[in-house]
């Protein structure tokens, strides 16, 4: 019997392929973060795949980065899916209880479930996954869990993603290509939030805001129920553009003076007078651009991407109501002034988030960039380990009160 399992996420980006591959011991009650990997992201347009040799040659460059040095091979992982071709929806189920005694069984739950996953599709679209929000008996609503309760009849309400199946499936291919398994496809604004969010934050109210590359995602929770999820198409390589047509240089040259130089109002303070040498970027002796030139081409962005965040509030229920604020993750994070930009925009409070719920010793995967591919990795432990606890472990566990930690455990970072 082995003495570790190993559960691995890879998150592909529309602008890095990020690899996480974590150990799960006996000694250890959650997962311990062993090797980290990241590459350019060619092949990737708005979450779809558009090159599938870049595409593999990207997904195999992270991977190996990650197995060099965690000196672990990875035979299946986790992958994130995103893009505007996928969808959400709320559905309602009903069922009668079948035990004599009408006691709800856990075989009532699944039913009941099922039933509400039942929705018309295109052909080409298939379900991703299937989140139960609440559960009725008899009348009674805003029940989390049934199992065990008296009632004859049983509704279910749920949060359906789905999304388009060819694009689905090639993803899926570039990984298998990779001779990797896909344990499992799950939507990056759901998973980042299980890496980004504590259970008081999701119960009080919150948005979760992840700035990605080629695009954005945001999540709400209320009352500890995913609320609304969606992917907007304004991310930090908008910012890499509107740069190089501004300066007149190529991306790669952009990118660099980006994340050198680039900063919004708000974080800019005095600083916005005066000029920036950019000399040594663009190859032209003295070349000095205006400070102020630079904040407004990212403001214009920024501003942009935020009246987007604004239109999907409205379409939430009791919006603006979260008095957890609006945790960011995603590269774009790093941008120095955008979570003063937000706080102002939004007047909520407004953090950086930190992966939770990891035993780990990389400061690369304390990144927020990170955040779906460790996401990924707290995904997989709770749906592998969690089940195979019900089943008697897939370690030998010596004693009940490990049982209970572990449970008690992965109580934190569930929905």
């Amino acid at each position: 019997m082995p003495s570790h399992r190993l559960i691995a996420g890879i998150d592909i980006g529309n602008s890095q392929v990020k690899v996480v591959i974590s150990k799960v011991t006996r000694e250890n009650l959650c997962p311990e973060i062993v090797g980290v990997g990241s590459a350019p992201s060619q092949g990737l347009r708005r979450g779809m795949v558009v090159d599938m040799e870049e595409t593999l040659r990207s997904i195999r460059t992270a991977t190996g980065q990650a197995q060099e040095a965690s000196s672990e091979r990875i035979k299946r992982a986790y992958l994130s899916v995103s893009g505007q071709h996928i969808n959400t929806q709320t559905s309602r189920g009903v069922i009668a209880v079948s035990r004599a005694d009408s006691e709800i069984s856990q075989n009532d739950i699944d039913r009941v479930i099922q039933a509400a996953s039942v929705v018309s599709l295109p052909p080409n679209r298939e379900i991703i996954d299937v989140i139960p929000r609440n559960f009725i008996v008899d009348g009674t609503d805003s029940i989390k869990n049934p199992l065990g309760m008296k009632g004859v009849r049983l509704e279910a309400e749920v949060f359906i993603i789905d999304g388009l199946s060819p694009h689905l499936r090639n993803l899926a291919k570039c990984v298998n290509e990779c001779n990797i398994e896909v344990a499992g496809l799950v939507y990056a604004p759901l998973v980042a939030t299980y890496s980004a969010l504590d259970k008081n934050q999701k119960e009080y109210g919150v948005m979760h805001l992840d700035f990605g590359g080629g695009t954005s995602s945001l999540a709400v929770f209320e009352e500890a129920d995913l609320v609304y999820a969606t992917v907007l198409p304004v991310g930090s390589r908008h910012i890499t553009n509107d740069l190089a047509i501004a300066l007149r240089t190529s991306l790669d040259i952009a990118e660099q003076i980006k994340l050198e130089h680039a900063i919004t109002s708000q974080g800019d303070s005095m600083r916005s007078r005066g000029n920036i040498d950019l000399s040594e970027y663009l190859d032209e002796e003295n070349f000095l651009y205006p400070r102020k030139q630079l904040v407004r081409v990212v403001d214009a962005r920024v501003h942009e991407l935020l009246d987007l965040v604004r239109t999907e509030l409205k379409k939430v229920s009791h919006s603006g109501r979260l008095p957890a604020g609006v945790v960011l993750s995603g590269g774009g994070s790093n941008l120095p002034g955008f979570a003063l930009v937000i706080k102002d925009v939004l007047k909520l409070p407004v953090r950086i988030g930190k992966p939770f719920h990891v035993d780990d010793h990389s400061e690369m995967a304390a990144d927020p960039s990170y955040m779906v591919a460790v996401g990924l990795v707290l995904w997989g432990f709770e749906h592998e380990f969690g089940k195979a606890l019900q089943k008697g472990g897939v370690f030998p566990i010596a004693s009940d009160g490990l049982i209970f930690r572990i449970l008690q455990w992965l109580k934190n970072f569930m929905p």
